[in-house]
């Protein structure tokens, strides 16, 4: 007699397969998993469901599903890697703006969901003005914990912004726009989308990779060399893009 783990496993298998064979029952398991994945990611990625309609959208997310299991049983945490997955789905290669439309909705789902920090920018600039000139270079700032950088080379925050409920105006997308640098944070409860210089970018991607100020600073003026690294500092402790000093 099979034992539990191997029936369990035989049962799930049967749940991601294509058909249900001639086992009625399983079909009606199987059709409330993928209706419940189905809702999962179409609450994240609503933009991308908009985008190729809801028969394709629940197509690729059939196959995710079936191709990426979920490491736990909170669906609203599931589905980190659909943009990865669909920059190689074979019926969505027609459109490549559609990963980073994807990844820019994990991004603001992740921004939605992050903890919230202590502190304030006052804290911050009190704090650097005890540190001692010479120390500054290695200095090491952490992000709020709410950021998330993207970049991309396709229009995603226009097309992201037109898909919004309520938008009223011009829907046209310039293809041949330049490249969008955004930073996704959460301010006063809401998650906003910024298209960010490239040098302010460059720092801030530096500064959340782990890198002291004089990387992040090196990074900036090769990306914008009349960046200017006050102002810019300035403008990120005062927004709560940079929420503390590092203790390293």
């Amino acid at each position: 007699m099979p034992l539990l783990r191997e029936r369990q496993t035989r049962f799930a298998s049967a749940l991601l397969a294509a058909d249900a064979g001639d086992d009625d029952r399983i079909a009606i398991y199987r059709n409330s998993v993928r209706a419940n994945y189905r809702k999962a990611l179409g609450a994240t990625y609503r933009v991308v469901a908009q985008l190729v309609g809801e028969p394709f959208f629940h197509a690729a997310v059939d196959a995710y599903v079936k191709d990426t299991a979920a490491t736990g049983g909170d669906l609203n945490v599931y589905g980190g890697s659909f943009g990865e997955f669909l920059a190689d789905y074979p019926h969505a290669q027609g459109l490549p703006y559609l990963p980073d439309v994807s990844r820019l909705e994990w991004a603001i789902d992740e921004a939605g969901r992050a903890a919230d920090v202590d502190g304030t920018p006052e804290a911050i600039l009190a704090a650097l003005a005890m540190i001692p000139a010479e120390r500054t270079p290695s200095l090491r700032f952490a992000l709020d914990p709410s950021c998330r950088l993207l970049t991309s080379v396709h229009p995603v925050l226009r097309i992201w912004q037109v898909h919004q409920p309520g938008f009223a105006g011009d829907m046209a997308v310039a293809f041949d726009a330049a490249t969008d640098r955004l930073l996704v944070r959460r301010e006063a409860g809401v998650v906003a989308v910024l298209r960010m210089p490239p040098g302010d970018f460059a720092m801030l991607q530096a500064l959340a990779d782990g890198r002291d100020l004089a990387a992040a600073l090196d990074a900036a003026v090769a990306a914008e060399t009349d960046f200017d690294l006050g102002t810019s500092l300035r403008n990120c402790i005062a927004n709560r893009t940079l929420a503390k000093l590092r203790d390293e």
